[in-house]
């Protein structure tokens, strides 16, 4: 049995495999892929594989939209940090789903699932019925909202109201309302800006991309520079370059 990986979290996917090469110690593994752009190439260049676990959000868009153009016959089960509600509505339309932070148990489940439509000679999975309900659910964006941070074994989901900024120093920190720093997978500023929906986010400056929740407003100093002011706390300097600061006006103000 061969099987495809589609993730963008780096630590995400190093669980999932090993999780997978305990429960099926024969499959083949490939990927992980962590853009369209990666899985389009490869599946120009292998056959489709017995079985797709995909993560609805890549770092380059919706995986969805992807599989929809493939059209693959491979039976897929879907990752994701949407919500409880999400997960229902999609169980009831026979698509295999998980939760991140995913967990052991509940992988051996869509296994064990997989195996079981394999033997009955079971259907594709409605992609159609997915990206239907995608675009009709109250809330579902297309940017990334949630967030998986990684801390040795434990894993949380930072929901996108706790998120004030992301701060590049040596690695790539998220910083929430409450003040916490934790450190996060990704490896720039600019891959955390590719997945964030631009009307909530604006890059500041080379170290730091802020909520706009954050914002309470900002003046000019005698460079040109803007000096944001800010609802609490940032780890980092709140300043936009003189360069930027009209985009940011904009943005603010929009």
């Amino acid at each position: 049995m061969k099987i495809l990986i589609l993730e963008d979290e780096p630590l995400v996917a190093e669980q999932l495999m090993g999780h997978i090469r305990q429960l099926a110690p024969q499959a083949t593994l490939a990927g992980p892929l962590a853009s369209i752009q990666e899985a389009r190439a490869w599946f120009e260049k292998h056959p489709e594989p017995d079985l797709i676990l995909a993560d609805v959000q890549l770092s380059d868009g919706i995986s969805i939209d992807l599989l929809l153009a493939l059209k693959p016959a491979s039976p897929i089960i879907f990752t994701t940090a949407f919500d409880q509600y999400a997960i229902r509505a999609f169980k009831v339309n026979s698509i295999d789903y998980l939760l991140k932070p995913i967990q052991y148990e509940e992988l051996h489940a869509a296994l064990a699932k997989y195996r079981a439509l394999r033997q009955q000679g079971g259907s594709r999975l409605s992609l159609e019925e997915l990206a239907r309900f995608l675009e009709g659910k109250p809330g579902t964006s297309r940017y990334k909202e949630n967030f998986i941070i990684h801390s040795g074994p434990q894993a949380q989901r930072i929901e996108e109201r706790e998120i004030a900024c992301f701060i590049k120093r040596d690695l790539i920190f998220l910083q929430t309302v409450d003040q916490r720093l934790l450190v996060t997978a990704y490896r720039s500023l600019d891959e955390v800006e590719d997945v964030v929906d631009p009307a909530r986010y604006f890059r500041a400056n080379r170290q730091l991309l802020l909520h706009r929740r954050m914002l309470t407003g900002y003046k000019t100093d005698l460079q040109g520079k803007l000096l944001l002011t800010l609802k609490t706390g940032i780890h980092e300097t709140p300043a936009v370059s003189k360069e930027k600061a009209a985009a940011f006006k904009r943005w603010f103000e929009g």
